[in-house]
């Protein structure tokens, strides 16, 4: 596919031309070729119903798309309050749905609780397992160290 200039490549062309153009000695006035200058005119009127044209097909399509649109809307909208209705209908539904949920959390919550209460007394009977250990091997140990103490004059104070 071959491009062509735009119209407005076009004029920023002739904008290029004319600025360009050699100047006249003390003065704002320039020498141009008329010719050339003739030529990208013309071609930009020639073409410029083209890109019109063009731009119309654009504006055609985008309202077309448009109205696409606003048709998918309003079904949208409809498709919605046809559910609503639908919905509305199945309020009680919902209410008992709901009433059961709640009863469900609040058994589910209260089992949750009871499990709680359960691992923290098994918890605390083998912390209270490991304590006694504890107590009989810190006894054990002082015991230990006080014959040691005894038999070689050790200083425990540390």
């Amino acid at each position: 596919m071959v491009e062509r200039e735009s119209a407005e490549d076009k004029l920023k062309h002739l904008r290029e031309v004319i600025a360009t153009a050699r100047s006249m000695p003390m003065s704002a006035s320039c020498v141009i070729n008329r010719g050339d200058v003739l030529t990208v005119i013309d071609d930009i009127i020639d073409h410029l119903p083209d890109e019109i044209a063009e731009a119309q097909e654009v504006i055609d399509a985008t309202s077309a798309k448009v109205s696409e649109g606003e048709a998918e809307a309003e079904k949208i909208v409809a498709d919605a309050r046809e559910q609503a209705a639908e919905l509305a209908e199945d309020s009680e539904i919902v209410r008992v749905a709901k009433e059961r949920a709640a009863r469900i959390v609040a058994e589910a919550e209260e089992e949750a609780a009871a499990l709680r209460k359960e691992t923290d007394v098994f918890i605390d009977a083998r912390m209270a397992s490991f304590e006694s250990v504890l107590h009989k091997t810190t006894s054990q140990v002082k015991t230990a160290r006080a014959r040691l103490a005894e038999r070689s004059g050790l200083d425990l104070t540390h």
